[in-house]
């Protein structure tokens, strides 16, 4: 496994973590795995050199008490879902299910960031406390996007989690930007997004596809209507292209690969059900 700082905070992460959902395969279509295999899939991640886990969508109770405690060892990344006023309250209790004193990344998303003044503060004031160790801006929505490529990072964070991958890399220009000023990259959707199964990107021929396919194709139907046009942005594309001859479908690990050759990236994250999908995923690095 091969590790990579995260920015200037003194944190080297590997270069695959593993996301905080890992109901869904691919991100797609395989359902909720047992709590066993859950357990499997932490162990197995830490076996093989993974020392970056994501929290924060209620998988995180699943993290076996192996990989808690006070250890430099491991690193946990939470995402916030509150105001200024519970955020502590947040991280009080993530810190408690890992027994240790201190969030390693907490994600915020950028617009929250730079519109909520008290937001900001409170933020600065857990850094300033030693509860948060870094910070890294979630660049999810599109404007948020936007503003990476055309601004950069933030002075006041540490880090961006980014939209990319072998079919969008409309965020380029804003990773180079971080790796000039050495602020760090996590990277989301390397696979595409949990909209479509692997199956259905690699297959599906996207010259002659639109949006209404995906909406047909997914198991989400018509409820992820209201945010196509970023689903279609990250999801259509020629997958099949990272197939090697006589593949019909490209290897999940040609993707993750593609994504880490760029070293201006810290980390990508990867969100799988099993065991042998967490194998697969890493085989080409």
């Amino acid at each position: 496994m091969e590790f990579r700082d995260f920015g200037q905070t003194g944190i080297r992460l590997s270069c695959v973590g593993l996301g905080g959902l890992l109901a869904h395969c691919w991100e797609g279509e395989a359902g909720n795995p047992p709590a066993e295999e859950k357990r499997r899939i932490y162990l197995h991640a830490a076996e093989l050199g993974i020392n970056f886990f994501d929290m924060g969508y209620g998988d995180e109770v699943h993290i076996p008490d192996e990989l808690k405690g006070p250890t430099s060892e491991h690193f946990f990344s939470l995402k916030n879902t509150t105001g200024a006023d519970e955020l502590e309250s947040l991280v009080d209790h993530h810190c408690a299910n890992l027994r240790r004193d201190a969030i390693d990344i907490l994600r915020v998303h950028y617009h929250t960031f730079v519109d909520d003044e008290a937001l900001r503060t409170k933020v600065a004031e857990l850094k300033q406390r030693g509860k948060v160790r870094s910070v890294c801006l979630i660049r999810h929505y599109e404007a948020d996007q936007r503003a990476y490529v055309h601004d950069g990072p933030v002075e006041e964070a540490d880090g961006d989690l980014v939209i990319h991958n072998f079919v969008a890399r409309h965020n380029e220009m804003g990773i180079e930007k971080a790796g000039r000023k050495g602020k760090g990259v996590l990277i989301m959707k390397a696979l595409g997004g949990q909209y479509l199964s692997w199956q259905h990107k690699n297959e599906t021929d996207w010259t002659g596809a639109d949006q209404e396919t995906i909406i047909h194709l997914s198991p989400m139907g018509e409820s992820m209507r209201h945010e196509i046009d970023l689903v279609h942005s990250f999801t259509a594309g020629p997958w099949c292209d990272l197939a090697d001859p006589g593949e019909p479908i490209a290897r999940t690990g040609k993707a993750l690969a593609w994504v880490l050759q760029n070293r201006d990236v810290s980390c990508s994250y990867v969100a799988v059900a099993s065991v042998a999908e967490l194998d697969a995923a890493l085989e080409e690095l």
